[in-house]
């Protein structure tokens, strides 16, 4: 063997082991670009059900912000409602009010008038008394004057005028 045989043998055998560690450099990246393909592929299926989701998050708040629209607008109507219900009810709050005063007046109308007749009954009660009383006292007059009447009759003397009685 000669010197070229030689240096051709060690640079087939660089050469291979050369090939041998690029052969599993090689082998080794493929592997990694599998694993980075595969996370790739796995990233691609999240983000695309990410996206499905924020789009039917999107859509679920649209939705809530339109019943929120339509919650707020019967509300709104609700208290306008509310509103006139309560004006309506001041006005009728206020002629229960006026009635209420209307019947406060009328009483006391009834009770001058009950005190004014009250105080007109004791009056003609006061009078009556009077009256009859002044009737009983001529009643005792009359009786005492018949009785000495008839007093006289019988004895016969007579100074009182019988035609005047």
């Amino acid at each position: 063997m000669d010197l070229i045989s030689v240096s051709v043998l060690i640079a087939v055998i660089a050469f291979v082991i050369l090939v041998v560690f690029i052969s599993r450099t090689l082998f080794r990246l493929e592997r990694l670009f599998r694993g980075i393909e595969s996370t790739v592929v796995e990233t691609q299926k999240d983000l695309h059900n990410v996206c499905v989701e924020a789009v039917q998050l999107v859509h679920t708040s649209n939705h809530l912000a339109n019943e929120a629209k339509i919650l707020i607008n019967n509300s709104n109507e609700l208290t306008k409602d509310m509103r006139e219900r309560a004006k309506s009810l001041d006005v009728l709050a206020k002629s229960v009010e006026e009635v209420g005063v209307t019947i406060s007046e009328m009483n006391e109308k009834v009770r001058d008038t009950a005190n004014n007749v009250s105080n007109t009954v004791k009056v003609s009660t006061e009078k009556v008394s009077q009256v009859v009383n002044w009737g009983t006292t001529a009643m005792d007059i009359w009786e005492k004057y018949k009785t000495k009447r008839e007093g006289k009759k019988k004895n016969g003397k007579s100074n009182i005028n019988d035609s005047t009685i």
